[in-house]
């Protein structure tokens, strides 16, 4: 049985990537039935130019909507470092429940284009100006939501379509511009049909009707509801002119904010968001917050900081069994908190962040498996969800599609083509009761949480001077973190090698850098990296097909591959230039950890163990401390991680060291596996990271070589 699946045979590897193909096709095709409810949900990919840049986005429906519906419309977004697919998994859920869903990749993320910058929303508003053009959607009940950076992507959208003015508001503006009519600071708190009635003739009342129909049709077509998930932005009070007094209004859109316990982000955790100045005067309130309970704004009085009024608990009134949280929502002036439990990257990954979004719209857009005014509705309960489990397929893709990608050169390395790149593997340098091995170990293990708590704790700051360096490395700062964590790990991981193979020297005579194939001629060198190309190649046809049938990426959670436009290729080569070097001194590491004395699944497990343990252990560490103090003091702080960097290499590092192992294994060195694995990087930064700072002009040199 063994040697049926020996990937250093020809039978064996086609038999092996025969398996992990169809294992990929399996996991793509159920994570795509619980994506779409198991055919309820209609999934179409999307591309929108609004202002002569596509803009990429996946809108979900029920599969029976016609021109006749009267649906809810919520848009999706997501943050920095990201594309819409990290926030696909709440996308899914709400259109399980009814909703109309556009999950969009903002400008310069995925595979939207660069717009020109005009934009604060970088798109948000145009997907709205969308949704707009929709005969299915309820343009009375449309919601936005973004994570992160994409909640204030979703705020200037807020800013751009919401009404400063309430609806009595306008038309008492239009009593005062249209009709000459003159008021006290009194008279415009009250009603203006009432004033339009005793004060207008017959003629007049009459063309007031209708200018006073428009007003409350453009009041309702605004976006009804916005949660900023991850962020405190939002709008602040800003001053107009209501019947030529001048007064004080807040954007007339009912705001959620959702800001977790241990939040990593710019806004703090979500305790301190509760007590923060500027957040009590979002809520016009003079006290600390109440975390998810709804608060209503005075939009009447004309005081600067009005009292808003509590409502009661998100869990505790519902509009329609309490007429003043009815009214509320009717009138856009809601303004609520939640501290979901969990940290920033933790936010689109979180099943109570879900619930408190379900619960949210269902309450604002009126809405979950039907109108919630309806008694015949039966409403989907908001702690009901299954994207984790269609993530959990999504992962077991990729990792089948990894399998895939070595059996394939498993294979190549059997053609005329590629066989004199069959080289032989050296014989192992070390044993289970080697000193510098575990040495190197334990050195290996320090060094992942050196790198790691340094971009943890430098973070936005590790950028480049070289204004050269920016344009050509254009992705947005975050990837910066990537590459610094990288730079850092491959440096003392040089140091340790360099201990290691000295030590193995002596013990062995053996030069460790020659024995590995690692002083082999460029020509060969450059036949390993076309080879690479090729089945990189092939992992991205095998992508486009799972896209294409099942509409799923390879990824889990902060991690994984997506489609990219086609100029990103050499973009990817860019950061290959910088990435390639620490993925040499992998290889080299892992492979001369091979034992004499254990078999190779075993020592195969053990440096996946060692090549990860680091990260685990800072983790653990870090949220550990957090969660004792919070389980005693009741008081959250921000966890010692870098979130962008650390969730990825959670389940990266581990892999690129059993692609190391399986690689050199079938070729005999380790230039291969340096190749794929950092193609696999570069992909995976390029594809889900954004390029939001740079607008990239639509000719050659731009596009294609990132000159600017």
């Amino acid at each position: 049985m063994k040697e049926k699946f020996d990937l250093r045979t020809l039978e064996g590897s086609k038999r092996i990537f025969r398996i992990s193909v169809v294992a990929v096709i399996l996991f793509s095709f159920f994570a795509y039935m619980f994506a779409c409810n198991w055919g309820r949900v209609k999934i179409s990919e999307l591309n929108i130019d609004s202002r002569g840049s596509v803009m990429q986005a996946t809108m979900y429906t029920p599969t029976n909507t016609n021109s006749e519906s009267n649906l809810p419309c919520v848009i999706f977004t997501h943050g920095l470092s990201c594309n819409h697919s990290t926030v696909n998994p709440f996308a899914e859920e709400l259109a399980k429940r009814g909703f109309a869903v556009l999950s969009v990749s903002t400008y310069g993320s995925g595979e939207s284009e660069t717009s020109d910058m005009s934009d604060p929303s970088f798109g948000m508003y145009d997907a709205l100006q969308y949704v707009r053009t929709l005969n299915y959607v309820d343009q009375t009940r449309i919601g936005m939501i973004g994570h992160s950076q994409g909640s204030k992507n979703t705020s200037a959208a807020v800013d751009m379509d919401s009404s400063l003015y309430t609806l009595n508001d306008l038309k008492i503006n239009i009593l005062y511009d249209t009709f000459a009519q003159k008021f006290t600071a009194e008279e415009i708190k009250q009603p203006a049909d009432d004033l339009a009635a005793a004060r207008l003739d017959a003629n007049e009342l009459s063309a007031y009707k209708v200018l006073a129909a428009q007003a409350e049709q453009y009041f309702t077509t605004r976006m009804k509801a916005a949660v900023i998930l991850g962020g405190n932005w939002g709008s602040e009070a800003q001053e107009v002119t209501v019947g030529g007094i001048p007064v004080t209004r807040e954007a007339n859109t009912n705001m959620c904010y959702m800001i977790s316990t241990f939040n990593e982000g710019r806004a703090g955790t979500g305790q301190q968001n509760l007590a923060k100045e500027e957040m009590m005067a979002k809520f016009q309130s003079a006290e600390p917050l109440t975390a998810a309970t709804w608060y209503s704004l005075d939009q009447t009085s004309n005081v600067q900081n009005p009292a808003s009024t509590k409502l009661g608990g998100l869990e505790d009134v519902s509009y329609t069994t309490d007429t003043a949280l009815a009214s509320a929502i009717d009138n856009r002036t809601t303004r609520i908190i939640v501290n979901q439990v969990g940290g920033h990257a933790r936010d689109y990954f979180s099943k109570d962040a879900m619930h408190y979004i379900a619960k949210y719209f269902e309450q604002t857009l009126q809405y979950n498996c039907g109108n919630i005014t309806d008694p015949a509705t039966v409403p989907m309960s908001e702690h009901s969800s299954t994207f984790m489990i269609r993530e959990t397929l999504d992962l077991l893709a990729m990792f089948a599609l990894f399998v895939s990608i070595i059996a394939l050169a498993g294979m190549l390395l059997h053609t005329k083509k590629y066989a004199e790149l069959r080289m032989e593997c050296c014989e192992p340098f070390t044993t289970k009761k080697s000193g510098p091995f575990w040495l190197a170990a334990v050195l290996l293990m320090v060094s992942t949480m050196i790198a790691e708590y340094f971009v943890a704790t430098k973070g936005p700051m590790l950028g480049f001077k070289s204004e050269f360096l920016k344009h050509f490395l254009s992705l947005d700062f975050t990837a910066n973190i990537h590459l610094w964590f990288m730079w850092i790990l491959s440096i003392l991981s040089a140091i340790v090698l360099a201990v290691f193979a000295v030590l193995t020297k002596k013990q062995t005579g053996k030069n460790m850098l020659k024995e590995l194939n690692v002083t082999i001629s460029l020509k060969k060198i450059a036949r390993y990296f076309l080879l690479s190309c090729v089945l990189i190649v092939y992992a991205y046809l095998a992508l486009a097909t799972m896209k294409y049938f099942f509409h799923q990426d390879f990824r889990f959670w902060d991690n994984g591959m997506k489609d990219m436009l086609p100029q990103y290729w050499t973009l990817c080569l860019r950061y290959s230039l910088f990435i390639l070097p620490s993925f040499v001194v992998s290889a080299i590491m892992v492979n001369g950890g091979r034992m004499k004395d254990m078999g190779d699944g075993w020592n195969t497990l053990l440096q996946m163990v060692i090549a990860g343990i680091g990260i685990y252990i800072l983790v653990a560490y870090s949220y550990g401390t957090v969660y004792a103090e919070y389980a005693s003091t009741g008081v959250g702080r921000a966890p010692a991680i870098a979130f962008i960097s650390t969730w990825p290499m959670l389940i990266n590092l581990p892999v690129f060291a059993f692609i190391n192992r399986k690689l050199y294994k079938i070729s005999g060195s380790i230039w291969l596996p340096a190749f794929v694995n950092t193609w696999i990087v570069v992909w995976s930064m390029v594809s889900c990271q954004s390029q939001t700072g740079y607008y990239l002009l639509g000719n050659f040199a731009t596009k294609w070589l990132g000159i600017f």
